[in-house]
């Protein structure tokens, strides 16, 4: 399939944040031949979990880089740039320089729409608030016409409510400070093919799968309703709404 130019580009904090918080949506996109690319702030070498079995945790960093290599192929990304700020330290990194590399990619991969952390971060992660804060002023920054349209990565009801259910799988009540939004622009709903996809990037992340992303595997409903459910917040868009088949509107 001919790849459209000026796709997809993904700003994360931490590998695994683009498979489990927007596989979804790049799934979407790569398997229409939308060329999508990734930039990740840090190798998430804080992330130490004790897994995979036999694994240092001096070695956690090129673990994640391996890791990420491997989902980003799963997912069907076009290319990936993988920076070495600190894990847990890029809000008291230089936020001008982040920006300006995050400018520097816009500008030369030329996307159509840019996905980013809000100001949320999701559950209040001060490393994805401040990529989200650096993608954002990237953006602001380029010329009109030359703009990019923006999204949100957001947590809505629904998906609180499957996360709470998740992490009860594995007999723990460590939920994550979620924070909902009251309303989201666009809700990527995946069929069980997709889910299963994302599913499987996912799984590359193999130091990140806490218990409960290993225990639903076996509750095939709730998984559906969770990784199968990916809500947006339209910041600046170049075309409203979704496509027949499903895109953002950029893309129709």
């Amino acid at each position: 399939m001919e790849e459209q130019k000026g796709g997809l580009l993904v700003v994360m904090a931490h590998p695994d944040d683009e498979s489990m918080g927007t596989g979804g949506v790049v799934l979407r996109h790569t398997r229409a031949g939308i060329t999508t690319h990734l930039v990740c702030a840090t190798y998430g070498e804080a992330g130490w979990m004790g897994k995979p079995p036999g694994a240092k945790q001096e070695d956690l960093r090129e673990i994640r880089a391996g890791e990420l290599e491997q989902a980003a192929a799963a997912l069907g990304l076009s290319g990936v740039e993988l920076w070495d700020y600190p894990d847990g330290g890029v809000r008291g990194s230089d936020q001008q320089e982040i920006t300006q590399r995050v400018w520097e990619q816009i500008s030369k991969l030329r996307p159509r729409a840019v996905v980013g952390w809000g100001p949320d971060g999701a559950y209040g992660h001060p490393d994805h608030i401040a990529m989200g804060a650096c993608t954002d002023a990237a953006v602001a920054a380029m010329t009109e016409g030359e703009r990019p349209a923006l999204y949100h990565v957001a947590i809505d009801r629904p998906l609180v409510d499957f996360y709470l259910e998740a992490m009860r799988l594995a007999g723990g009540d460590h939920a994550l400070p979620l924070q909902p939004q009251e309303k989201v622009d666009v809700v990527i709903e995946l069929d069980a093919d997709e889910v299963q996809m994302k599913l499987r990037a996912i799984d590359c992340h193999r130091s990140q799968l806490e218990d409960w992303r290993i225990a639903i595997r076996d509750h095939q409903h709730l998984m559906q309703r969770g990784y199968g459910h990916e809500p947006y917040v339209v910041v600046s868009s170049r075309a409203a709404g979704l496509t027949e088949g499903g895109l953002l509107g950029e893309f129709a």
